[in-house]
């Protein structure tokens, strides 16, 4: 029972889903449209439009009105057409006399520029003559120059004076640690590049040094080791060369000595990291967190000591 019931509610529904579409199909207005073709009497030329579309295209006629204008607004218009044709006849002569002027100009500017160039000359010399310095102007002295023109030769000299007296010359003592690659050989070339990566600057003595921020104090240097010890760098033989290790030493006294060897110690770890390799200290022995310290406190007491004896 339930089943015949909702087959007779679902037909009933189907029933009434077409009865609409054809009803609104029905009611739905034809609308001429533009794109369909249209057809001509071939004896009076007019086209022809189908019927049920005449009804939609009944278009109320209205009577056309002319305009008309009085005789005091037909007098006005006249008068403003000529005074406009007027004052554009104005605006083209005057133009045109512009023009001219502006011709003639250029041609008396140009003899005068070729056949007056003494006078001009003459009048420049006695305006020369005639110049004087404004006595309120503060002069300069020459000692102010001086004093700037000085500042390239004292740079140099304080720069000869670094390489003379620089940390490495003078110092009376070192803490070195050794970076060695694991079981292998370091390029030349991936040398070059680790130490440039990490900021240091080849100079003198043929080491790669690291400063400090503004470049103004050396931090430590680095020499590369080879069978026979360590060795300056040659930067025209590197990049074909073989590198057995790195050796980092930071020269005692320092300045400096607590950022000097704080600085060369990660420094160290970057590079071991970057070369798979390990760090050694000055005796040979694995760079542990307790030997790090101790030679941190051998940096810092070797300070106190010259300090104490001075």
């Amino acid at each position: 029972m339930e089943n015949t019931t909702i087959a007779g509610i679902i037909i009933t529904i189907i029933v009434m889903v077409v009865a609409l579409y054809f009803i609104f199909r029905k009611s739905r207005d034809a609308a001429p449209s533009l794109e369909s073709a249209l057809h001509i009497n071939d004896e009076s030329q007019k086209p022809i439009i189908p019927r049920h579309v005449r009804d939609q295209l009944q278009v109320e006629t209205s009577e056309r009105v002319e305009p008309t204008l009085t005789e005091n607004e037909t007098v006005d218009n006249i008068l403003l057409e000529k005074t406009e044709s007027e004052a554009i006849e104005t605006t083209l002569k005057d133009e045109a006399l512009i023009e001219e002027v502006t011709t003639i100009k250029e041609e008396e500017s140009r003899d005068n520029t070729q056949g007056d160039t003494t006078p001009v000359v003459e009048v420049a010399k006695t305006e020369l003559q005639n110049f004087s310095l404004n006595s309120q102007i503060d002069k300069a002295e020459i000692a102010d120059f001086n004093d700037e023109s000085s500042i390239l030769d004292a740079h140099l000299h304080e720069q000869k004076m670094v390489d003379d007296e620089c940390a490495l010359v003078t110092a009376e003592s070192f803490i070195a640690f050794n970076i060695m690659p694991k079981g292998r050989i370091l390029s030349g070339e991936k040398t070059l590049k680790v130490l440039l990566k990490y900021g240091l600057r080849f100079g003198e003595m043929k080491c790669f040094h690291r400063y400090n921020d503004d470049g103004s104090k050396l931090l430590f240097s680095v020499l590369k080791l080879t069978t026979e010890g360590t060795e300056g760098f040659d930067l025209e033989t590197l990049s074909t060369e073989e590198v057995k290790g790195l050796a980092c030493f930071l020269a005692l006294p320092h300045g400096d000595v607590q950022n000097a060897f704080d600085t060369m110690v990660s420094i160290a770890g970057l590079i071991a990291r970057e070369i798979d390799g390990v760090i050694y200290d000055q005796e040979n022995y694995e760079l542990t967190p307790q030997l790090r310290e101790y030679w941190r406190h051998q940096a810092i007491d070797y300070k106190s000591q010259r300090h104490a004896s001075a």
